[in-house]
C-alpha cells in the first residue's frame, strides 16, 4: 500500500525541525568560544592599540566584551528558534512564494516555496555561505560587540554583510568550530532539508 504523500512530507518536515533544534543546541557553546577567539584575533591585529591599555582599562574591556558575547549568542539562538528559518533557510531563493490558483487547497505555504521544477530553486550549500539565513544569523552574533569595541578605541574593518564591523564573527566554518562537530550536524540537517525539498517538489 502506497504511503500518503502528505504524511511523508510532514514526516520529512519534522525531521528537518529535529535536526535544526540539534544544530542550535550544539551551536550555543561553540559560538561563544568562536567570538572570544575573534576578539583575540582583533587584539593581535591591533596590538599597538591593545598594548597601550592599562590594566584597569583592559579588565573593563574584557568584562564588557564578555557581556556583549553573551548577548550576541543569546540573540542568535533566539533567531534560530523559529521553525520557519529551518524550513526556508535560503536568503534569496530564486523561486518566490507560489500563488498558483491550481495549487491543491490546504497545501502549506512552506511547501509551495519548495515546489516547482528543480531548475527554478536554489540549492542549499555549505554552512559558511551568506546564501543561507543560518550563517547570516551566526554572523550577526558579533554585532553587540561593535559599540563596545568602538568605545574602547578599536579601528573597525570594512563592514561585511551580516556580521559586525570589527572582524570578530567567524568567516569560515573552521573558525566557527575547529572540531568539525557543527559541520557534521549541518550535513545531517542539509540531508533532511533536501529530502523534504524533493518531496515538496513532487507534491506541489
Amino acid at each position: 500500500m502506497r504511503n500518503d504523500p502528505f504524511e511523508d512530507l510532514e514526516a520529512a518536515r519534522q525531521g528537518v525541525l529535529v535536526e535544526g533544534e540539534r544544530f542550535v543546541e550544539e551551536l550555543e557553546p561553540v559560538l561563544g568560544a568562536s567570538l572570544r577567539a575573534g576578539f583575540v584575533r582583533l587584539t593581535f591585529a591591533q596590538a599597538g592599540h591593545a598594548g597601550r591599555m592599562d590594566e584597569p582599562t583592559r579588565a573593563a574591556l574584557d568584562e564588557a566584551v564578555q557581556r556583549a558575547i553573551e548577548i550576541g549568542v543569546a540573540q542568535t539562538v533566539q533567531r534560530l528558534r523559529p521553525p520557519e528559518i529551518w524550513l526556508s533557510p535560503l536568503t534569496a531563493p530564486e523561486l518566490p512564494p507560489r500563488t498558483d490558483p491550481a495549487r491543491p487547497l490546504g497545501l502549506p505555504e512552506w511547501v509551495a516555496r519548495l515546489g516547482g521544477s528543480a531548475h527554478e530553486g536554489s540549492a542549499l550549500g555549505r554552512l559558511d555561505e551568506m546564501t543561507n539565513r543560518i550563517w547570516v544569523a551566526i554572523s550577526a552574533a558579533a554585532k553587540p560587540l561593535d559599540p563596545v569595541l568602538e568605545e574602547f578605541g578599536f579601528r573597525p574593518e570594512r563592514r561585511r554583510l551580516g556580521g559586525g564591523s570589527f572582524g570578530v564573527s567567524p568567516r569560515t566554518l573552521p573558525q566557527l568550530d575547529p572540531s568539525g562537530a557543527i559541520g557534521q550536524q549541518w550535513k545531517r540537517y542539509r540531508a533532511a532539508y533536501e529530502r523534504m525539498a524533493a518531496l515538496a517538489v513532487f507534491e506541489a
